[in-house]
């Protein structure tokens, strides 16, 4: 998204049309945030299931270690599966990370938002009282 709509003037300065411009650009910035929100969490659902499921084949591949007493250990074989679902965890990670920033973000449009409402009411106030005069 691009810079907001309010870094090309003064906050001091704003009349209702600059404040409404503010309004619209913050809840379109909203939109698309909650959009990008909802795409992340159905892709870490997706990378979760992946790695999951890549999880269940190293359990049952026939090279990994089957714990028995004098044997392997069920370290062992948790270790291999854990090296054959590496790639998988990270992607698994990545995607978590990415709904996290994506919902942060979306809750900093959101306290944003909060504070442009005020100011915008503020603005028409003053427009309103000024223009009574």
């Amino acid at each position: 998204m691009t810079a907001g709509p309010w870094e090309s003037f003064e906050c001091d300065s704003w009349t209702p049309v600059d404040a409404e411009k503010v309004m619209r650009w913050v809840l379109r910035a909203m939109h698309v945030a909650q959009q990008s929100l909802r795409d992340a969490r159905d892709a870490e659902v997706t990378a979760k299931h992946e790695y999951e499921r890549e999880k269940r084949k190293a359990f049952f591949d026939l090279d990994c270690p089957k714990p028995a007493r004098g044997g392997h250990t069920v370290a062992d074989r948790d270790a291999f599966i854990e090296q054959q679902t590496t790639a998988d965890r990270e992607r698994y990670e990545l995607a978590q990370a990415a709904t996290s920033a994506a919902r942060d973000h979306l809750r900093t449009l959101n306290a944003q938002s909060v504070v442009m409402s005020a100011l915008a009411k503020n603005v028409q106030q003053t427009f309103s009282v000024v223009g009574a005069r």
